[in-house]
């Protein structure tokens, strides 16, 4: 029995069970999960990263995962195997991890935008919900990384108001569904900007 309910937008946690901590409120758990992201967002981001540490493939993109959810949870850095209440169904996901990495190299050579390359990396990557959870922080990392490698002003992502009930996680859950509904990125690339620096 989880003893909290999720916050809108957010995928449920069934079973913790799983945690490799004994975590009673959600305060504990995301305090458990910023100390294990921080570490991670040191690694990637406190210098730029080389093509051999971040390898944008897709055992890269598991790694990850596990380096920002491994203390907490047993599963990180595992694709679900069972559906959720969004993403691609989970006998895809690698498939499409595959396809994800694939146009972020045609985007690169086309010359687009770094900054919508990365909204877009960011959108297909929590859209596809690879993970039982931790998608959303884990999609905004890997833009960000990808930013970094490109030497482009990284996305500050006001975590703490994106992880809660705000105004700010509406507007952002609003720029994906935007994307989901209508094929427009431009929301997403718009906040992707504004907190650019």
């Amino acid at each position: 029995m989880i003893p909290w309910e999720p916050i809108p937008g957010e995928t449920p946690i069934d079973d913790v069970s799983v945690l490799k901590l004994a975590i009673r409120t959600r305060s504990e758990l995301n305090d458990a999960e910023a100390a294990n992201i921080r570490r991670a967002v040191v690694k990637y981001l406190s210098k730029r990263p080389s093509r051999r540490t971040a390898k944008f493939d897709l055992a890269w993109l598991l790694r990850l995962h596990r380096e920002m959810f491994g203390d907490v949870w047993k599963w990180a850095g595992t694709v679900r195997v069972r559906p959720v209440n969004i993403g691609v169904p989970f006998y895809q996901i690698q498939l499409e991890l595959q396809k994800l990495l694939g146009d972020l190299s045609v985007w690169g050579e086309s010359r687009m935008d770094l900054v919508e390359q990365a909204a877009r990396l960011h959108y297909r990557a929590v859209a596809i919900h690879p993970f039982l959870n931790g998608n959303g922080r884990w999609s905004r990392l890997l833009a960000n990384i990808w930013l970094r490698l490109n030497r482009v002003p990284l996305t500050n992502w006001p975590d703490d108001a994106i992880g809660t009930e705000s105004c700010l996680r509406a507007e952002y859950i609003a720029a994906i569904k935007e994307v989901d509904l209508k094929g427009d990125y431009d929301p997403l690339i718009a906040m992707h900007r504004r907190f650019s620096g």
